[in-house]
């Protein structure tokens, strides 16, 4: 099932108005050199599960529910801060995973916000190269963070920090909502892009705190839905429905077959598109 970009889709990116906001299944793309990929949040956390070698019923039931903050402030309490950081470490950082082309594509996109979700550095040995070194990197915790809305340059935002800082990052329930309290300001520079950029959403898990708060607030404030997020088929139309209704996602949807190889395919076909309307914008000078 390829994807039909939208028209407002291709000129919201043609005119550099959209954010393109990434998630782990965009990382799962990478590889290292002995064919391993990083894993997603939900298989990191299934494994440190499985890694303490004894059943924890209250752990194995916040999994089952899909509940992965509040899942992950048990298994970081189990296995220590120490060895919590060395897990974290040896599962993103020590592999050395490789971009992959979807990186590449939706670098050129050359929109000029990108906020990943991811607390990896893969996007990023890609994309700060390929920018010859002009590409600004924003956390939430950073003092300056709003020049992502108000300034010039590229970035990359990082809504749940790095692993560069892992006192800081955003992995657990307790994480998360000191993080709501303490960066309040953040949330409200996202919440200003949502008014005036159009978001696509790709490889983003709905269940993300992020994905669920950020947009359900945007929409039932102002009962718009003119954002995107691509997810693989089948997605059921009522499901599709709700997620429009609930949190002003319009879903595209794809084919996730031969491990999601038509969805690099149609980012760089996104990415012909909004150059050529570019072309267009420039021709008839109506930017």
């Amino acid at each position: 099932m390829t994807p039909k970009w939208p028209d407002a889709l291709i000129d919201a990116v043609a005119r550099r108005r959209a954010v393109i906001l990434i998630g782990s299944g965009i990382s799962a793309n990478a590889a290292a050199d002995n064919g391993s990929r990083p894993p997603t949040w939900g298989q990191f956390l299934k494994k440190a599960y499985g890694d303490l070698g004894k059943s924890h019923k209250h752990i194995a039931a916040a999994l089952k529910r899909f509940d992965y903050l509040e899942a992950c402030d048990y298994l970081k309490s189990e296995h220590g801060k120490e060895a919590w950081n060395q897990l974290i470490r040896t599962t993103f950082v020590t592999p050395g995973f490789r971009t992959a082309d979807i990186h590449k594509h939706i670098f050129n996109l050359d929109c000029r916000i990108v906020a990943s979700l991811n607390f990896d550095k893969i996007y990023e040995t890609y994309a700060i190269p390929a920018s010859e070194n002009t590409l600004v990197i924003k956390n939430y915790y950073d003092a300056d963070v709003r020049q992502a809305v108000a300034g010039t340059d590229r970035y990359l935002i990082k809504p749940h920090g790095t692993v560069d800082t892992m006192s800081k990052m955003i992995f657990t329930l307790e994480d998360y909502a000191k993080a709501r309290v303490e960066h309040a300001a953040f949330y409200e520079i996202m919440t200003a892009l949502l008014h005036t950029h159009t978001f696509l959403c790709v490889g983003c898990g709905l269940s993300d705190p992020d994905m669920k708060l950020i947009f359900e607030d945007y929409r039932y404030k102002h009962s718009e839905s003119p954002h995107y997020i691509v997810l693989p088929s089948p997605f059921a139309k009522q499901q599709a429905d709700l997620l429009q209704k609930t949190r002003g996602l319009n879903v595209i949807q794809y084919s996730p077959k031969a491990d999601h190889a038509e969805l690099t395919k149609e980012l760089e076909q996104l990415g012909i598109l909004a150059s050529a309307r570019r072309e267009q914008i420039a021709e008839f000078l109506s930017w």
